[in-house]
This record gives structure tokens, sequence and C-alpha cells, in this order.
């Protein structure tokens, strides 16, 4: 067969592959390649460095080779051949980009990139006879086409860095960098650069005080220095950012974006550990409180989760007076709740030694405790919330409950002390909050305690003792704001002869209509509940509220395809099936915070399930750049493997003034919508609006706490 026979086979190929390459890149979305076209897609990589080699060839051929060409039917030949294989590689590469693998923005410029060298390939066949010239323009710019969808594939397969400079080997490579840079340099100075220097540098230093160099934050303000205070007392810096958010004082000022917890710990220990601006992280024993802080933030890794099954029945447990429950789908972890004092027996809460390793939550507000009860509640080593108000226990007794060494939150209202006794008591806790009232202090009272134990977030109750213009407010003792199948709710005010009512349409309720409340009781759908405390003779106290979420089918595995920042990782891909809301709090470890990249993860189901909408529980502070969800992108598929989009719901921007909390998303499905896997991106908002003045145009935080599906 000769050159030119060759040809005119190659030239029908080319007429029949090219359109069908056109087809594929603008019908991509629709297309649902079967496992052996999936399969050839894997060829992509494999043959496409013949073309690159072929294509930079033929280009130079263009460029500098047009006064010596080749036989007019080798030329066209070899042209075609180009072509068809340019056009072939361009077809792998539509199938591999189905497996859903590469990050977007790069594969669609490859990808575009891929079917511009194909057309350019097939169209140079048909343009031998230009002008010397006008060939030059043509192989330029196919040159420059060829280099660049090559080099997004290079990055592709190899990171966004495949043509950097190699890195001159590191004789530390082994070593955390912390050790060979001084702790000021690599923690201190960042915490600063992104929360303090806006208001204090060179242009523009508040209160004299610049905090963009060691020794402006050596010399101080115009009131002295910041790091160091009078004799027993807290340096400026450290009690201006321990001020409640509502001081004017506080800093950095409301409005601005705040410390974090672990932020706020690391500042603390490094000024009381004597502000070492030389320090490195080698120079302090790796116990010591300030290495412990700064060696958190790591990396936060890909997760799934998956929920365990063949769970032991929690029935056996049960009693009128006594509830255990799992804390969520497939959670091994177990919640329980005793009821009604009067009726409280110790053999209900000894028979729950079989649950020992499992109970995270224990709520016995209002049983008639001794030390030998305590000593049982100590034997539950994996407590993470405790609920001891009203117990009748002595803050002596509680030495014990330290020895939980998962413990998070205590709950200690009604229990005497005094700040003495408290003051012991506290001095090796290690748990991260505390509930506490007495009828003898104030909250005024407990400030040098909150002060002496940053690292611990304190909730103190109102002196009922000498308030008697309104009523403290009254309790929801229910932790958990989701409801699997259902949840009993136990309502409880500190002030003994009061009157609760409650409602759970929305509506406030009052002193005549509202229902009273007299013992716990069951909701099983999405309740909002209200509850205010009345009695004769006071003012009615402020009105509490939750709500309550009905979640009907969970997952029954999860994994995060994108990562959240690294200081607000929440507890990775469990966080949005765990059945723990942040509420109203951004300062809790229950927020998985997004700003640079949008939220991606991917749900799965052993067998097809149907959904009507998904809705995601968001936190909302405009002032700290935390803004509503921008956008609700759902796909879904049953091999997971090629996947189309379900749905899609943007939600308006924020304006000035909104509101700030919680705050629900939802995104309806399609009737009918029933597939295996579904994937979700949930974006934030990319460019902050002109009304943020010193942020217009950053990125948005977005925190999201809870995936709801029904």
């Amino acid at each position: 067969m000769n050159e030119k026979k060759v040809y005119q086979i190659l030239e029908m190929v080319l007429w029949v592959i090219n359109p069908l390459l056109i087809v594929l890149a603008f019908y991509n979305q629709e297309l649902k390649p079967g496992l052996f076209m999936l399969w050839m897609g894997k060829f992509h990589p494999l043959v496409l460095h013949f073309p690159i080699v072929f294509g930079i060839v033929i280009a130079i051929y263009l460029l500098f080779f047009q006064l010596r060409r080749l036989p007019s039917d080798t030329e066209k030949l070899i042209l075609a051949l180009n072509g068809v294989f340019a056009t072939a590689v361009a077809i792998l590469g539509l199938l591999l980009s189905k497996q859903n693998t590469y990050d977007g923005d790069l594969i669609n410029w490859h990808k575009w990139g891929g079917i511009a060298i194909a057309l350019l390939s097939w169209a140079i066949v048909y343009l031998l006879e230009l002008q010397v010239k006008q060939k030059k323009y043509l192989a330029i710019c196919f040159f420059i086409v060829l280099t660049v969808a090559t080099h997004k594939g290079a990055q592709l397969t190899h990171g966004v860095n495949a043509l950097g400079f190699p890195q001159a080997a590191s004789t530390v490579s082994e070593q955390n960098p912390s050790d060979s840079k001084s702790i000021y340099v690599t923690t201190i100075a960042p915490i600063l650069d992104q929360k303090c220097v806006a208001c204090h540098n060179a242009d523009k230093a508040k209160g004299g005080l610049r905090l963009d160099s060691p020794e402006y934050i050596l010399k101080g303000g115009k009131d002295g220095s910041i790091l160091k205070g009078d004799a027993g007392q807290l340096g400026m810096l450290l009690e201006r950012i321990h001020l409640p958010l509502t001081e004017e004082k506080h800093m950095p000022p409301d409005g601005k974006e705040q410390l974090t917890k672990t932020e706020l710990s690391i500042l603390t220990s490094w000024i009381k550990s004597g502000s070492n601006f030389q320090n490195k992280i080698g120079d302090i024993t790796s116990t010591d409180s300030l290495a412990l802080l700064i060696g958190q933030p790591k990396k936060v890794l890909v997760e799934k989760f998956e929920p365990k099954h063949n769970l032991p029945d929690l029935k056996k447990y049960n009693s009128n007076y006594c509830t255990t429950n799992y804390l969520f789908h497939g959670s091994d972890e177990v919640e329980v709740n005793f009821y009604q004092g009067t009726f409280y027996n110790r053999d209900n809460l000894k028979k729950l030694s079989g649950l020992s390793s499992n109970i995270i939550s224990l709520n016995m507000s209002g049983m008639p405790l001794t030390n030998d009860d305590l000593d049982i509640i100590l034997g539950f080593k994996n407590l993470q919330r405790l609920n001891l108000n009203n117990t009748k226990l002595t803050i002596e007794a509680l030495q014990g409950v330290k020895s939980l060494t998962k413990l998070r939150l205590l709950s200690i209202c009604g229990i005497e002390f005094n700040n003495s006794t408290l003051d012991k008591f506290l001095a090796t806790a290690k748990f991260k909050e505390l509930n506490v009232w007495t009828k003898d202090g104030t909250p005024k009272d407990l400030e040098p305690i909150i002060k002496k134990y940053p690292n611990i977030l304190f909730n103190v109750g109102d002196n009922l003792k000498t308030t008697f213009v309104k009523i403290s407010k009254p309790t929801i003792e229910q932790d958990s704001l989701i409801i699997s199948d259902h949840l009993d709710i136990k309502l409880n005010a500190l002030l003994k002869g009061v009157v609760i009512r409650y409602t759970t349409d929305g509506t406030d309720p009052d002193s005549l209509k509202s229902s009273v409340y007299e013992k716990p009781f069951r909701i099983k759908e999405n309740t909002t509940l209200k509850i205010k405390a009345f009695r004769d003779g006071w003012t009615g106290s402020e009105i509490v509220k939750k709500t309550f979420y009905k979640s009907e089918i969970h997952p029954d595995s999860i994994f995060l395809l994108t990562q959240p920042d690294i200081k607000h990782p929440a507890h990775g891909a469990k966080t949005l099936i765990d059945f723990e809301l942040g509420e109203n709090n951004r300062y809790t470890d229950k927020w998985l915070g997004y700003k640079e990249t949008s939220l991606d993860f991917l749900i799965g189901f052993k067998e097809p399930r149907m959904l009507k909408s998904a809705y995601l529980n968001a936190f909302i502070d405009l002032g700290g750049m935390i803004f509503p969800i921008a956008s609700i992108t759902v796909q879904g598929s049953n091999d997971g493997i090629s996947y189309k989009k379900i749905a899609k719901t943007s939600f308006p921007p924020a304006k000035e003034g909104d509101p700030n909390g919680p705050q629900s998303f939802t995104c309806p499905f399609p009737a009918g919508t029933i597939y295996k896997f579904y994937k979700f991106n949930v974006s934030n908002l990319k460019h902050l609006p002109a009304w943020k003045k010193d942020n217009k145009g950053k990125p948005a935080w977005i925190f999201v706490d809870e995936l709801f599906l029904n």
C-alpha cells in the first residue's frame, strides 16, 4: 500500500474522530462511559508522549525547513498520522477525566488544551500551501498551545510545581521547622500578623503600640509594657485578649477576626514562660505546655468515617428513670440520662458497667448521689461530658473527677464551693469547659479564678439569693440537638418554686396558656422549643430557645475530599454526622472551617438510596468574616466513578447588619433522585463585599458542623 493510499485512509479517520471529539467535549457532563471505556481512558498517559514529540518536530519543521520540504505524499502522511494520534489521545483523556480524580481547574485547562492540539493538528493537514511566513505563525501558535496544554497535564500528574527549581537538600530536613527558628518567628509572629498588626503597625499604631517587631513589642504602648503586669497581675496584652467579647477593651475588637482557643493558649503560655524572642522549640522540653500547644496544628488528612454495625441492643439498660442512646447511627458512643431523683436507684448506675467504655455523656442532674455513686461514675473512663448539677456532692468529693482524662465538659451547678476550694479543685484539671453556680457567689466573685485558668471556658450562673427582680433562665438539659429516633427533653430551674412553661411551635411562652413542664417529654420531629420560668411576685425569666433537627437517613460512609483549614479541623468527616452542633459559639471544636477552598465531601450507601433533600447547619459571624454558604452542588453516582449533576442551590449573599448565629442551608433534589454515592460541593464566598472594608476582596470563611438527609 503506497503512501497516498495510507494518507487517504487516515484522512477519512480524521473526518470521523474529530467531529466525535467535538461532540464528546461539549457533552462531557452527560457522558456515562462503561467500565471498558473507563479502562481505555487509562491509556491516555501511556500514548500521549508520542504525539507531544511528534508535534514538537512538526512545529520545528514548519518553522525552519520550508525551503527543504519533504515529498508531498510523505508530508501529508506524517501530518495526518500526527492528527490521528493527537485526536485519539484527546478522546482517551476525556474518558480518563470521567474518573473524577483530578483538580477541577487544571483538568479543564488540560482538556481544552488537548482538544485545541487535536483540532490544530487536523487543520495543519490542509494548510500546507500557506505562504512560508503564515506557516511560521501557525507553527508558533501550535507550539504555544502544545506547551501550555502539556504543562497543565504535567501539573495534574506531578503537582503544580512540576517545573519548579529543585530545592537544595536541607541539613535539618528531619527536624520540625520550629527547631531551627525561634518560637516567636514560627508561631507568635504569624498570630500577631493575622489578628493584631492591622491596628498596631507603623502607619496605624493604636494606643501608641506596634506589634510588628520584637523591638516595638518590648517597648510597649503609651501605658508601658504589655507583656508584664504589676505583681500578681496579668500583663496588658493577656488581660485584653481574655476580656469578654462584649467589653470595650477586648482585643481584637468585636467585628475583627478573633483569636482561636489554641492561639489564646499559645500566646498565654509564651508570655507566662517569659516571652523569650530567641528561644527555639528545641530549647524547651517536649512536655512543656508551650511545646505541646505548638505541636497541635497538624495537617488534616482526607478522612473517611464508616459507621459501625452489629452494635449491642441498649434496651436492657433502659428504665422509666434512665435512658441510654447511641449518639448517632453507626456510632458506638453512648449518652445516658437519669430522671426523677426521688426514684433514683443505684442498681441502674451499676448496670451501666457493661457499657463503661462506650459512655461519653452522662447526665446525673438532680440525683441524690453519694461517694459510692461517684466511684462507679469514675469507672466510665471515656466520659467527655458529665452533668452533676444539684447532686448533693461536695466540691472536695469531686477531686476524683480529674482522673477522667477525656472529660471536656463538667457541670456542677448547685454544688457549694468558695474561691479557695474551687481553686484547689481546678489546680490540675484537664477539662476545657465548666458550668458552675452557687447561691452564695456572683459571677464577679469568680473573676480571679476565671483569669487564673484561661484555658477553661467558664459558664457562670446567676446569683439567685440576691437577685429578686428577674428569675434566672431555666435550662434545657439535652446536649444533642439531633433527633435520630427520638429525644427525651428534661427542663430545670435553679430557683426552687418556679413554674417552667414551654412551647414547641415557635411561639413565645406566656404565663397563662403555654404548657407547664411537669416531667420529661419526648420529641420525634423538627422542633423549636422555647421555655420560660415564672413565679408570683417575680419578673419572668428570659426565654431559652433550642431547635432540634430530625435526620431520617444516615450514610454508611463519608469522606472529606478537601481538607479543612488547619485551625478549624473539628473532628474530620465524622463532624458532619456526629449529631453534635456547635450552637451559637464559633470557638468550639465542632465547626469544620473552610476559607481557601470549598468543602467537598462524599457520602455512600450500601445500596442506592432515594433522597428528597439535604441541608447543612452552618455558623454565621459577619464580624469574623464567617459568611453564609454561597452554594451547594450535589452529584450522584451508582458506580462511584461516573457522576451526574443532581442539583445546585445558590444562596443570597449576606447584607451588612444581617444577624449572626447558626443557620440551615437546604438543597432540594428532583423527584426520584436515587443513587448509591452523593458528592457535595459546598462553596464559600470567594470575594468579601465592599462593605467589609479591611478585608474587601478576600475569601470568606464557611463554618459547617452537620449534614441532614431526608
